[in-house]
């Protein structure tokens, strides 16, 4: 539940203290768990069917720390600059990041999908000491860091560690990490003890890049606390569970659902195919799996798959879905179509970065993402900083139960991101209802005016995705050749593929929302535009600004709505 204090207008929710000590390390947290139960499976490759125990999986971890300790020099008191991982899934990828945790350097985490451009962006920011990389991403890092990069360069696959310089690769030591981490046993890993790192709020553990749907990614910096405290469960999940979830370690999502499993003691399945909701649908049913994380797009294109196959996802209980808002419309379908009756539910949460898990859907409350989490406080702000109360929308502050640490080598946008009493600024307008639910009503960058007046896309593209025939959907503004200050709301529509799909057409968009909304500013005067597909990060979001250049473009050769 949700507390507010009516005086200073702030949000908390109960406490409840971790079960596991945030004092302490991640790594040594970790190891603790995965040599309570060593034979229990912690990890199944659906690609290769490799299964790793959790003594295989500790073990892994501890020769990769060694490694490390020998190949690099002893961390700073605060980790430093980081490891950087740009990979896919794949058996070692775990072993490799809690190794990093034990030797107390940072994992700094990157997209196998960004471009050779992006890649060179982050690594400018990150400045690490050494990069793992796969054989499909090889070929863009190479073009990214060419010969500049002085540090160890390491790769899943075929060839291993080079020594890099400024000018010419040196002689290779060549190691492969697969072979390396894949070893018989040793005695050094049954004498291994984890050290203490020091402070760990203040430690970093690892370095994730903030979302990207609106500019260039941030680099996050989180503590070892961070990832210690919110995700040991004392409900709803045991260790029979089966987690699925496609998220590289890029995505925070990936980084939680490895917590989750190794910390709950429950096996995770990995992947390294695209993402599909046939794949999702067929990785469900071969391993029973219980705990499912996708996107709403995905999660929408698996209920259409199951509706026309008259299957269920018989095993699931938790049929979770977040990192963009999830309409109500979804959350029913799930419920009735997805799961049997009873045993599971749609599952929505909403958290960040920064701050970690902000809200979960404990108790089901109609377009809510529920209370807040353990520890976590909150705020509602208007444009000129003043507390507000309850149904009262404006910005969403959160202070998290451990520090944000802030934005690796940018202390001004770590300053921006805070204000004056430590809360952090989500840039989402969010509300509690009077029972301390949380509400989201839209990212506050996203926002556009129309007529002097505030348009949410959020609220608009919910009501357009009830539509059958919308498989996906994004309004933007796009500037209003009458009224320079001014913008028209467009809509860009992706068509589910079938009949409701092909019978889609403008006239049926504008009347369906002309039944809901009202408001003259919030129709769609910039028309409604069927596209191919719409830009997407890998972890299925929508890319708002490449879809409002797009919008533009469209608009501006075209002063008329078509199909």
């Amino acid at each position: 539940m949700t507390q507010y204090d009516p005086e200073a207008r702030i949000w908390s929710a109960r406490p409840r203290p971790p079960v596991l000590n945030p004092r302490a390390s991640v790594g040594q947290v970790l190891l603790n768990v995965l040599e309570r139960t060593p034979t229990k499976v912690a990890q199944i490759n659906a690609d290769t069917n490799v299964w790793l125990t959790c003594d295989d999986l500790r073990r892994r971890a501890i020769r990769f720390a060694l490694f490390l300790q020998d190949h690099l020099s002893n961390a700073p008191a605060d980790g430093g600059d980081p490891v950087v991982l740009i990979a896919r899934n794949s058996d070692n990828v775990a072993p490799v990041a809690i190794g990093c945790f034990l030797a107390g350097i940072p994992i700094g985490t990157l997209d196998p999908a960004f471009s050779s451009e992006e890649i060179r962006n982050m690594l400018g920011i990150m400045r690490p000491r050494a990069m793992i990389t796969d054989r499909q991403t090889l070929p863009s890092v190479r073009a990214a860091v060419g010969d500049t990069f002085a540090g160890l360069l390491l790769e899943f696959d075929k060839v291993g560690v080079l020594q890099m310089t400024d000018h010419e690769p040196a002689d290779p030591q060549c190691y492969c990490i697969d072979t390396l981490l894949g070893g018989k046993v040793s005695k050094l890993e049954d004498a291994y003890v984890p050290p203490y790192l020091g402070d760990s709020e203040r430690r970093t553990a690892a370095i994730v890049c903030s979302s990207g749907t609106t500019g260039m990614p941030k680099a996050v910096r989180i503590s070892h606390a961070q990832l210690i405290a919110p995700y040991q469960r004392i409900s709803q999940l045991d260790r029979d569970d089966t987690i699925l979830c496609f998220s590289t370690l890029y995505w925070i999502s990936g980084l939680q659902m490895l917590m989750t499993g190794v910390l709950n003691g429950i096996r995770r399945i990995i992947t390294s195919e695209p993402t599909s909701p046939g794949l999702a649908i067929e990785l469900c049913q071969r391993y029973d799996v219980t705990v499912l994380l996708v996107t709403p797009t995905l999660a929408a294109d698996m209920i259409r798959m199951l509706e026309n196959g008259g299957d269920r996802l018989r095993s699931l209980k938790l049929f979770a879905v977040g990192g963009s808002p999830v309409p109500i419309t979804l959350r029913a379908a799930i419920n009735q179509q997805a799961v049997v009756s009873g045993r599971g539910r749609c599952f929505v949460g909403y958290g960040m970065s920064e701050a970690g898990p902000v809200a979960y859907e404990y108790v089901p409350r109609a377009d809510s993402v529920g209370f807040l989490t353990p520890g976590v406080k909150a705020k509602i702000v208007d444009a000129e900083g003043r507390l507000l109360g309850p149904n009262e929308p404006g910005e969403l502050l959160v202070r998290p139960a451990h520090p944000f640490l802030g934005y690796h080598r940018d202390p001004v946008a770590t300053a921006g991101a805070l204000d004056q009493d430590g809360y952090v600024r989500t840039g989402d307008i969010a509300r509690f209802d009077t029972d301390g639910f949380l509400f989201l009503v839209e990212r506050m960058k996203e926002i556009f005016k129309v007529g002097g007046r505030q348009v949410a896309p959020a609220e608009l593209e919910s009501i357009i995705g009830e539509m059958p025939g919308v498989r996906l959907v994004a309004v933007v503004g796009v500037p209003d050749p009458a009224a320079p200050f001014d913008d028209l709301a467009m809509a860009l529509i992706v068509r589910a593929e079938g009949p409701a799909g092909d019978a889609l057409s403008k006239q049926s968009v504008l009347d369906h929302l002309e039944k809901s909304v009202s408001a003259e500013h919030k129709r769609l005067r910039g028309g409604v535009f069927f596209v191919g597909q719409l830009p997407m990060t890998a972890n299925g979001k929508v890319k708002r600004s490449s879809a409002k250049d797009i919008a533009v473009e469209m608009y501006a050769n075209s002063f008329r709505i078509y199909d």
